[in-house]
């Protein structure tokens, strides 16, 4: 099941690939997250009036008006840049975290990132977040948010494997070999 491989790299170089292709598929998967519920909101207005960054923050002691600080972007627009901020800084991590463990362990690729995307989803959907308080167990989040936050997390980690694959392949050091 763990498999581990051996890399065909300097670790050095891995890390540091992965953490610059990383930050490159982060953002981006991070832009294909937002655009996903934007099409398909994973929860009620009223939900997320205080989203679950926005929760997770104020668990940790932040207050109420830093979470929810935002700019008027268009005139009229309100961009809650403390939730955008956790929402990028959760893509970047994840991204590189995927690049880099993709070099030991190919399993991490299945289904071109998708089973990544789903492991994500349960880990903190399904099992931290509602252990924490931050969301509703499980079962009593509407069936809309699973929906959308299941496969929103399948488009999210593609869209990092497409990335990455396609910056591996273009980089002519081979040093991200398993995407």
């Amino acid at each position: 099941m763990f498999n581990i491989e051996k890399p065909k790299a300097p670790l050095g170089a891995i890390i540091w690939k992965s953490i610059w292709y990383g930050f490159i598929a982060g953002m981006i998967s991070g832009m294909v997250k937002i655009g996903w519920e934007a099409i398909l909101p994973p929860r009620t207005l009223a939900r997320n009036a205080t989203n679950p960054p926005q929760h997770l923050l104020e668990q940790l002691g932040m207050s109420h008006d830093t979470t929810h600080a935002f700019v008027y972007y268009s005139t009229d627009q309100k961009v809650f840049y403390v939730a955008l901020i956790i929402h990028f800084a959760f893509s970047l991590v994840f991204a590189m975290l995927y690049l880099f463990l993709a070099q030991f362990w190919s399993k991490v690729t299945l289904w071109q990132g998708a089973l990544y995307g789903i492991a994500i989803w349960i880990a903190f959907h399904v099992i931290i977040m509602p252990a924490m308080g931050t969301v509703p167990p499980a079962w009593h989040q509407p069936f809309d948010e699973h929906f959308s936050e299941f496969f929103g997390h399948i488009v999210w980690a593609w869209s990092i494997a497409a990335v990455g694959f396609f910056l591996a392949a273009k980089d002519k050091s081979k040093t991200l070999v398993n995407l």
